[in-house]
């Protein structure tokens, strides 16, 4: 075959719907020593069915973005595909100029890191998978350029020679330029920054997205140092091409939606406070089209704090209890310190002072099991001033959560190039203090704790087998026995080998 001009895909660990549970795909990060591939795949990472024409008929959203940008700049049906990792040779041939790679993580700098350094069995999957398909076969053939991008596209500076092009930010204004560039044999520097997309010009997806995501918004006003989204400007879609993204997710039979953006709640506001009215109308205008379940990817624990009324009238809006069991939303709790906030995250708590933010987090908890929402929420270990007090302080905040529903990941602090923090030294187990591991060890308390409650609930949205759902049982109470031995001496503040 002769390919396709311009080639969009991504290893399997992103072009998986994960059997309907999202956090599934969490799996990626374990060593591909610990399990073999077929389980991996069979259990966690299920790709997503191919079209007749080796298209992939789910993909990440921002795929679809780049994909849909792509085709209203000009280019036709015909010379781009969003192709299906395995089936890359109905995809890719001597006419193929362009393989755009997306990917969130496909070094392992961010989540992937602490298992890598904690149980120390070799590679995980994510890296594994993402670098066998830079290396496939087809393109070291046809050499086309090879482009990589989305969030995680940073990793790759100075990393591997096989990439040709890095594309940083935002892709929907800049990248076709780019493509039409490289197409007629002009010069394009190694790494590309994209331009920032006004709300109403982000385009409608044309095929269906992994999770059923439907993007709402972007950026967020809050300026933490150490994340990326505060960089951007806060930005928001119309409600008509909410609904057409969503409307692209349930033809092809995606019935749970996910609206994406980096606070939910500040959907369609122009200041640092919620708009009730314009947020309340988006969510009844989504349930209006008939979805099974709707969620939201990410909420601002402050904006909730702020406006609790409007958790509860979402949650009847959506049927919580009724038509679905919970919703979900991963929230950054960051940390418990107020020196550390202020010094990283001077407006996480705004307009209540920073000393509020642990009740404030606790007050939100108990909102979150009165509404049915199951919180996943994030933790920094290692930012730039920390103290071993202040690590104190996280570990009394989560103790103080533990009657309450959800997940708890400690992540260890990385700089990101595009933050305020990107030349910053990262943070690892050689710098780990005890009260680090007493805190990590906590989190995994913590977490074992609810495993088979937040099994019960995602089962809800769930499309595995029985076969499946017996398994992911199996690994619950497997996870319950064995990781008992390193939560003892993580307590003790003790590394878990």
């Amino acid at each position: 075959m002769s390919g396709k001009r311009i080639v969009l895909t991504s290893d399997a660990t992103m072009m998986s719907n994960y059997n309907g549970g999202v956090m599934l795909g969490f799996a990626a990060i374990l060593p591909a020593s610990m399990i073999s591939e077929r389980i991996f795949r069979w259990l966690f990472c299920p790709p997503v069915e191919a079209g007749p024409d080796g298209s992939a008929l789910l993909a990440p959203c921002g795929m679809r973005k780049v994909e849909a940008a792509l085709l209203d700049a000009g280019f036709s049906r015909d010379e781009v595909m969003v192709a299906h990792p395995d089936r890359l040779d109905k995809a890719i041939g001597p006419d193929t100029e362009i393989v755009g790679i997306g990917h969130d993580d496909p070094m392992g700098k961010i989540a992937i890191r602490e298992i890598e350094e904690m149980i120390n069995r070799g590679a995980p999957y994510n890296r594994t998978k993402f670098l066998e398909l830079l290396g496939h076969p087809l393109i070291k053939e046809h050499r086309p350029k090879v482009v990589i991008g989305g969030n995680g596209s940073w990793e790759l500076k100075g990393e591997d020679d096989r990439v040709d092009h890095i594309y940083l930010g935002e892709g929907e204004r800049t990248f076709p330029s780019i493509c039409r560039k490289i197409i007629a044999g002009e010069e394009v520097p190694k790494e590309v920054e994209g331009e920032a997309v006004p709300g109403g010009e982000i385009p409608i997806n044309r095929g269906a997205t992994v999770g059923g995501i439907v993007e709402i918004g972007r950026g967020c006003w809050r300026g933490c140092s150490f994340c990326s989204p505060t960089m951007r400007r806060p930005r928001h879609r119309p409600v008509s091409k909410i609904l057409e993204d969503a409307l692209v997710n349930l033809e092809a039979g995606q019935g749970d939606l996910i609206l994406h953006s980096e606070d939910a709640f500040m959907y369609g506001s122009v200041g640092t406070d919620p708009d009730g009215d314009r947020l309340l109308d988006l969510f009844r205008q989504v349930k209006g089209i008939g979805p099974r379940t709707v969620d939201v990817s990410h909420v601002s624990l402050a904006s909730v704090y702020h406006s609790q009324d409007l958790l509860a009238e979402i949650s009847e809006i959506v049927g919580v209890g009724t038509d679905q069991r919970y919703m979900s939303a991963w929230i950054g709790i960051e940390t418990a310190s107020p020196d550390l906030l202020a010094k990283h995250m001077k407006k996480k708590t705004h307009p209540a002072p920073l000393e509020a933010w642990p009740e404030m987090v606790r007050e939100c908890y108990a909102l979150f099991d009165d509404q049915s929402w199951l919180p996943v929420a994030s933790l920094v270990l290692g930012l730039p001033g920390e103290t071993a007090s202040d690590v104190v302080l996280t570990t009394e905040l989560v103790e103080s959560l533990k009657g309450s529903v959800g997940l708890i990941l400690p992540l260890f602090f990385t700089p990101i190039g595009e933050t305020r923090l990107g030349k910053a030294r990262g943070f690892g187990r050689d710098r780990a203090i005890p009260e680090h591991w007493e805190l990590v060890g906590t989190c995994l308390e913590y977490n074992l704790r609810h495993l088979k409650t937040l099994h019960s609930y995602y089962s809800e949205r769930m499309t595995a087998g029985l076969g499946q759902h017996l398994a992911l049982r199996g690994i619950n109470l497997f996870a319950d026995i064995t990781l008992k031995k390193y939560l003892a001496r993580m307590k003790r503040g003790e590394p878990p080998n």
